[in-house]
């Protein structure tokens, strides 16, 4: 049984064990999910547009999210936010793992002030949270409560639980994790500068390259700014940007139909021509030698 996780397939399809449970309602997009993972299965690196949150049951998973390496073992949660991109590098084989994906629309109808601002706050700088036996068994609850109701289709009232079942589910795991916020109000200015830097980063390094900018939206110098990011992270500025970038490139090579001219244009390059040089200066190989490295028979 194929998994659809996303409409624009720019997730992974897997194999499931299991069939999963889809609510396209008013335009709220909910989808729970178990599956098995396996390493071959993870070639490409994958841009999320849904927020999603992962329960590891079994085994371990390696993964890069946004640039930062994450070593994830049994029982812990992920959490996922869109504009994130996510690369698994490897998975055990007894990996399971269970996943609830959600839209905007359906965060919204949340009405969770808090989860909107702190726990996106807190995933950005702790994606990954281990979780004791019972606040396991209790998470693992919830989701087959949830399979359950959803199942229910013909009962006009579905979609209001779901609501209110994943509000409560939501509110649990901020209970566990209410540390997490705590430690992330307390962070030093520089460590909140460099966070809301990433934050920045991740979504316009492909329209936005240069310092000033960030630096603006800061409300701060650019020399500051420079000077924070290099101190808190052992990189520049600019090697963060152009990293993302390149990120966003090798994304769009292993999941898009886009030629390499139309992936240039997007990623904010003059011509195919600068952007070949870009990339080749960063990877060491050309867009369509990577795309072809990655079994992409795509022309362009």
């Amino acid at each position: 049984m194929e998994m659809h996780f996303s409409h624009n397939n720019y997730l992974p399809n897997f194999n499931t064990d299991k069939v999963d449970s889809l609510l396209t309602l008013d335009n709220d997009y909910f989808q729970l999910s178990e599956y098995h993972p396996q390493s071959s299965e993870f070639p490409k690196y994958f841009h999320i547009d849904y927020y999603a949150v992962e329960i590891l049951l079994e085994g371990e998973m390696h993964c890069n999210i946004n640039l930062h390496d994450l070593h994830a073992k049994a029982p812990c949660v992920i959490t996922l936010l869109p504009d994130f991109v996510l690369h698994v590098e490897s998975a055990s084989k007894n990996c399971k793992v269970l996943i609830l994906a959600h839209n905007d629309k359906f965060a919204d109808d949340l009405q969770m002030q808090d989860y909107s601002y702190r726990a996106k706050q807190a995933a950005r700088a702790y994606p990954c949270n281990k979780l004791t036996k019972n606040q396991l068994q209790v998470s693992v609850q919830y989701f087959h409560l949830l399979h359950e109701v959803l199942r229910q289709q013909n009962n006009p009232n579905v979609r209001d639980c779901v609501i209110k079942l994943t509000s409560s589910w939501f509110h649990y795991l901020q209970g566990i994790f209410s540390a997490l916020y705590k430690r992330q109000a307390e962070n030093s200015r520089a460590e909140q500068l460099t966070a809301d830097f990433f934050a920045l980063a991740e979504k316009n390094s492909c329209q936005h390259k240069n310092i000033a900018w960030y630096a603006e939206q800061l409300c701060i110098a650019p020399k500051y700014l420079a000077n924070v990011i290099k101190k808190t992270t052992g990189k520049t500025v600019g090697s963060w940007l152009g990293d993302y970038v390149v990120l966003q490139a090798k994304t769009l090579l292993t999941t898009s139909c886009l030629s390499v001219q139309q992936i240039a244009d997007n990623l904010g390059f003059q011509n195919q021509s600068h952007f070949g040089t870009y990339f080749r200066r960063a990877t060491g190989v050309s867009p369509r030698k990577y795309r072809e490295m990655r079994g992409i028979g795509i022309r362009g």
